[in-house]
Protein backbone atom coordinates (compact mmCIF):
# COMPACT_ATOMS: atom_id res chain seq x y z
CA UNK A 1 0.00 0.00 0.00
CA UNK A 2 1.04 3.39 -0.89
CA UNK A 3 1.10 6.53 1.98
CA UNK A 4 0.55 9.56 0.42
CA UNK A 5 0.60 12.41 2.87
CA UNK A 6 -1.66 15.15 2.30
CA UNK A 7 -0.71 19.02 4.06
CA UNK A 8 -3.30 20.31 5.85
CA UNK A 9 -2.85 23.74 6.05
CA UNK A 10 -5.01 25.26 2.88
CA UNK A 11 -6.71 24.35 -0.06
CA UNK A 12 -8.69 22.12 -1.77
CA UNK A 13 -7.83 18.85 0.15
CA UNK A 14 -10.46 16.97 -0.27
CA UNK A 15 -10.94 17.68 -3.75
CA UNK A 16 -6.89 15.87 -3.59
CA UNK A 17 -8.16 12.87 -1.94
CA UNK A 18 -10.93 12.29 -4.59
CA UNK A 19 -8.69 12.88 -7.18
CA UNK A 20 -6.12 10.63 -5.55
CA UNK A 21 -8.88 8.17 -4.89
CA UNK A 22 -9.71 7.62 -8.73
CA UNK A 23 -6.27 7.53 -9.94
CA UNK A 24 -5.16 5.02 -7.51
CA UNK A 25 -8.52 3.02 -9.38
CA UNK A 26 -7.13 3.46 -12.56
CA UNK A 27 -3.68 2.35 -11.96
CA UNK A 28 -4.41 -0.41 -9.32
CA UNK A 29 -3.03 0.85 -6.34
CA UNK A 30 -3.89 0.97 -3.06
CA UNK A 31 -3.55 3.89 -0.99
CA UNK A 32 -3.71 5.65 2.08
CA UNK A 33 -3.72 9.31 2.24
CA UNK A 34 -2.34 10.63 6.16
CA UNK A 35 -3.06 14.07 6.88
CA UNK A 36 0.34 16.13 8.17
CA UNK A 37 0.16 19.07 10.25
CA UNK A 38 2.39 18.74 12.10
CA UNK A 39 6.44 17.63 12.07
CA UNK A 40 5.32 14.77 14.00
CA UNK A 41 2.92 13.72 11.90
CA UNK A 42 6.00 14.13 8.85
CA UNK A 43 8.41 12.40 11.00
CA UNK A 44 5.90 9.31 12.37
CA UNK A 45 5.17 7.98 9.09
CA UNK A 46 6.76 6.22 6.28
CA UNK A 47 5.35 8.39 3.09
CA UNK A 48 6.38 7.70 -0.26
CA UNK A 49 4.97 10.91 -1.24
CA UNK A 50 3.77 14.35 -0.11
CA UNK A 51 0.99 16.94 -1.75
CA UNK A 52 1.59 20.10 -1.04
CA UNK A 53 -1.92 21.70 -1.64
CA UNK A 54 -2.92 25.59 -3.14
CA UNK A 55 -4.48 27.73 -0.78
CA UNK A 56 -2.89 31.69 -0.17
CA UNK A 57 1.34 31.33 0.40
CA UNK A 58 1.37 34.22 2.45
CA UNK A 59 -1.47 32.59 4.84
CA UNK A 60 0.05 29.01 4.29
CA UNK A 61 3.79 30.23 5.80
CA UNK A 62 2.25 31.63 9.19
CA UNK A 63 0.32 28.87 10.19
CA UNK A 64 2.79 26.41 9.23
CA UNK A 65 6.16 28.60 9.48
CA UNK A 66 8.36 29.02 12.93
CA UNK A 67 5.51 31.18 14.60
CA UNK A 68 2.63 28.36 13.92
CA UNK A 69 3.08 24.52 13.64
CA UNK A 70 6.52 23.95 11.96
CA UNK A 71 5.69 21.59 9.60
CA UNK A 72 6.91 23.41 6.49
CA UNK A 73 10.33 23.59 7.63
CA UNK A 74 10.33 19.85 8.59
CA UNK A 75 9.07 19.57 4.53
CA UNK A 76 12.08 21.68 3.61
CA UNK A 77 14.52 20.03 5.14
CA UNK A 78 12.94 16.57 4.18
CA UNK A 79 13.01 17.84 0.93
CA UNK A 80 16.28 18.91 1.00
CA UNK A 81 17.76 15.99 2.21
CA UNK A 82 15.75 13.58 0.06
CA UNK A 83 15.48 15.66 -3.53
CA UNK A 84 14.00 12.58 -5.64
CA UNK A 85 10.86 12.27 -2.98
CA UNK A 86 7.58 12.52 -4.70
CA UNK A 87 5.80 15.88 -4.52
CA UNK A 88 2.70 17.25 -5.79
CA UNK A 89 2.64 21.22 -5.54
CA UNK A 90 -0.37 22.97 -6.76
CA UNK A 91 -0.71 26.92 -7.00
CA UNK A 92 0.68 28.25 -3.84
CA UNK A 93 1.96 24.87 -2.53
CA UNK A 94 4.18 25.76 -5.68
CA UNK A 95 5.43 28.95 -4.92
CA UNK A 96 6.23 27.59 -1.45
CA UNK A 97 9.00 25.43 -3.11
CA UNK A 98 10.62 27.45 -5.72
CA UNK A 99 10.62 30.23 -3.09
CA UNK A 100 10.67 28.53 0.48
CA UNK A 101 11.65 32.15 2.80
CA UNK A 102 13.08 29.80 5.60
CA UNK A 103 16.52 31.12 4.42
CA UNK A 104 17.71 27.84 2.70
CA UNK A 105 17.90 27.82 -0.96
CA UNK A 106 15.01 27.04 -3.10
CA UNK A 107 13.40 23.31 -3.23
CA UNK A 108 13.07 23.76 -7.18
CA UNK A 109 15.22 25.66 -9.57
CA UNK A 110 11.81 27.63 -11.48
CA UNK A 111 11.04 30.99 -10.10
CA UNK A 112 7.28 32.34 -9.76
CA UNK A 113 5.63 35.26 -9.98
CA UNK A 114 2.88 34.82 -7.36
CA UNK A 115 -0.61 36.09 -8.35
CA UNK A 116 0.55 36.91 -11.86
CA UNK A 117 -2.29 35.81 -13.82
CA UNK A 118 -4.66 38.67 -12.00
CA UNK A 119 -6.96 38.57 -8.88
CA UNK A 120 -9.91 36.22 -7.99
CA UNK A 121 -11.85 37.80 -10.50
CA UNK A 122 -9.34 36.75 -12.82
CA UNK A 123 -9.41 33.22 -12.17
CA UNK A 124 -10.18 31.12 -15.49
CA UNK A 125 -10.25 27.39 -16.86
CA UNK A 126 -7.35 27.04 -19.04
CA UNK A 127 -6.48 24.44 -21.54
CA UNK A 128 -3.41 22.98 -20.93
CA UNK A 129 -1.14 20.51 -22.96
CA UNK A 130 0.52 17.86 -21.26
CA UNK A 131 4.45 17.16 -22.57
CA UNK A 132 3.66 18.64 -25.50
CA UNK A 133 0.71 16.08 -26.09
CA UNK A 134 -2.04 17.18 -28.61
CA UNK A 135 -4.52 15.86 -26.08
CA UNK A 136 -5.51 19.30 -23.28
CA UNK A 137 -7.28 18.93 -20.07
CA UNK A 138 -8.92 21.76 -18.71
CA UNK A 139 -7.54 23.21 -15.26
CA UNK A 140 -8.67 25.82 -13.21
CA UNK A 141 -6.20 29.16 -12.61
CA UNK A 142 -7.40 30.67 -9.50
CA UNK A 143 -5.34 33.62 -8.38
CA UNK A 144 -2.71 31.17 -10.18
CA UNK A 145 1.57 32.88 -10.00
CA UNK A 146 3.40 32.26 -13.11
CA UNK A 147 7.09 30.89 -13.83
CA UNK A 148 9.31 33.67 -14.78
CA UNK A 149 11.97 30.72 -14.88
CA UNK A 150 10.98 27.32 -16.05
CA UNK A 151 14.05 25.32 -18.21
CA UNK A 152 12.37 23.74 -21.49
CA UNK A 153 13.91 20.20 -20.09
CA UNK A 154 11.66 20.51 -17.29
CA UNK A 155 8.67 21.59 -18.66
CA UNK A 156 5.72 19.33 -18.61
CA UNK A 157 2.19 21.23 -19.12
CA UNK A 158 1.65 24.53 -20.59
CA UNK A 159 -1.18 26.89 -21.49
CA UNK A 160 -0.27 27.88 -25.54
CA UNK A 161 3.75 28.19 -25.44
CA UNK A 162 3.57 29.48 -21.28
CA UNK A 163 5.05 27.07 -19.26
CA UNK A 164 2.39 25.83 -16.17
CA UNK A 165 3.82 23.16 -14.75
CA UNK A 166 7.83 21.34 -13.90
CA UNK A 167 8.78 18.50 -12.65
CA UNK A 168 12.57 18.03 -11.52
CA UNK A 169 13.49 15.16 -10.43
CA UNK A 170 10.09 13.88 -8.77
CA UNK A 171 9.42 17.51 -7.57
CA UNK A 172 6.07 18.07 -9.77
CA UNK A 173 5.37 21.90 -9.25
CA UNK A 174 1.88 23.37 -11.41
CA UNK A 175 0.87 26.96 -10.82
CA UNK A 176 -3.05 25.65 -11.10
CA UNK A 177 -5.21 23.30 -9.54
CA UNK A 178 -5.46 19.80 -11.20
CA UNK A 179 -7.74 18.39 -8.23
CA UNK A 180 -10.52 20.44 -9.93
CA UNK A 181 -9.91 19.22 -12.86
CA UNK A 182 -12.16 15.45 -14.23
CA UNK A 183 -8.05 14.33 -15.17
CA UNK A 184 -6.21 12.42 -12.79
CA UNK A 185 -2.92 12.83 -15.17
CA UNK A 186 -0.66 14.68 -12.23
CA UNK A 187 -2.02 12.67 -9.85
CA UNK A 188 -0.88 9.39 -11.64
CA UNK A 189 1.98 10.81 -12.13
CA UNK A 190 2.39 11.01 -8.53
CA UNK A 191 1.57 7.41 -7.49
CA UNK A 192 3.62 6.49 -10.56
CA UNK A 193 6.56 8.24 -8.69
CA UNK A 194 5.73 7.06 -5.20
CA UNK A 195 5.62 3.50 -6.20
CA UNK A 196 9.09 3.22 -7.62
CA UNK A 197 10.27 5.58 -4.56
CA UNK A 198 12.42 3.72 -2.02
CA UNK A 199 13.31 6.99 -0.27
CA UNK A 200 10.97 7.39 1.89
CA UNK A 201 10.06 9.86 5.38
CA UNK A 202 10.42 8.04 8.52
CA UNK A 203 11.46 9.00 11.53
Amino acid sequence: MLEIGLVMLQGSRQAHVDAIGRASERMGFEVNIREIRTPDDLLESTLQALILPGGESTTMRKVGGQGGTGVLEQIYRELREKPNFPVLATCAGAILLADPQDGGPPIIKATVDRNAWGRQIDSFLGRVSVNDQDEHVECAFIRAPRFTSAREECTIAKVGDEPVGVRENNLIALTFHPELSTSTIFHEMLLEAAASNGNRVKA
